[in-house]
């Protein structure tokens, strides 16, 4: 009995030996199927990044119109992104005219803001210094308000596109974008410009927070991290590409209307949007 248990286990094994030997012979009547690349590599390009905000340049500049300290309104500024972009073909990828396009990306999206630069008259006393007399006499002052805001981010953004013409490889794109602030302040100073030979004059006690530079010719009002400031950034990202094919690489310069869809501050309403020129470059790996 033992022996024909033995005899029957190696039938059974030199059976399973001989299927799975013929199951890796390639079939005549099934084609040999290319395995499906991965379409990996770097991306990078500029920001041009638009903030839509109203700020006070004080709590009680209520005043736009008249006011010598008004509001800042929306401002913009220059910045970049970095990463890695890789892209999975649907369907058949021989003959795919769609894909989903993912992106891991560290970026920065400034802010420039500024108002005021208008000349306001003044009396102030002015010393003979010969004589020691004090006469009033009417000048002419320049004061610019400026805030300069930073903000960098790590980025996951994840974009269906597809390519609607035959034979063209001009493609479109859209889909969200999930943001993590790592940086996010603010620098709001006041400079007096003119005249020239002036400054400003410093009260007895200066207000927590605030500090006078530059010969007393800058106030610096409020630096640091941004109040009651969000870290999770969600946006729409909307687009336009054309791949260029050149072996095993192929290079995609694109263009696209970053829109963000949450506030960054929850005191106000303060949006960020970009939009965005870069090139993504990815290569074919064989699995």
């Amino acid at each position: 009995m033992r022996i024909n248990v033995l005899k029957f286990s190696l039938f059974v094994l030199f059976c399973a030996t001989i299927q799975l030997t013929a199951q890796q012979e390639e079939n005549p009547l099934m084609p040999h199927q290319e395995r499906r690349p991965i379409f990996l590599g770097p991306v990078f390009g500029y920001n041009r990044s638009m903030h839509s905000v109203s700020l006070k340049t004080y709590p009680d500049a209520n005043n736009v119109n008249n006011d010598p300290c008004p509001t800042f309104e929306n401002g913009n500024d220059n910045g970049f992104f970095v990463g890695l972009t890789y892209e999975h073909l649907l369907g058949d990828y021989k003959n795919s005219n769609s894909s989903i396009i993912a992106r891991v990306m560290y970026q920065t999206m400034p802010a420039y803001l500024e108002i005021g630069g208008k000349r306001y008259p003044q009396v102030v006393d002015v010393v003979d210094p010969g004589t020691g007399l004090s006469t009033e006499q009417t000048i002419y002052s320049t004061i610019l308000n400026t805030n300069q805001v930073k903000y960098d981010l790590v980025t996951l953004d994840v974009v269906y596109k597809i390519n609607p013409f035959e034979g063209i490889t001009l493609g479109f794109t859209i889909g969200p974008t999930f943001d993590f602030a790592l940086t996010k302040t603010l620098d709001q100073r006041v400079l007096l410009v003119e005249p020239r030979n002036a400054q400003f004059k410093v009260p007895d006690t200066i207000p927590v927070g605030m500090r006078y530079i530059n010969n007393n010719r800058t106030l610096v009002i409020k630096e640091g991290d941004i109040p009651n400031s969000s870290s999770i950034r969600f946006g729409i990202k909307v687009g336009a590409q054309y791949e260029i094919l050149m072996g095993s690489f192929y290079f995609v310069p694109g263009i696209a209307y970053n829109f963000g869809v949450t506030n960054l501050s929850s005191d106000q309403s303060w949006r960020v949007s970009a939009l965005q020129i870069g090139l993504d470059i990815r290569y074919a790996w064989r699995r």
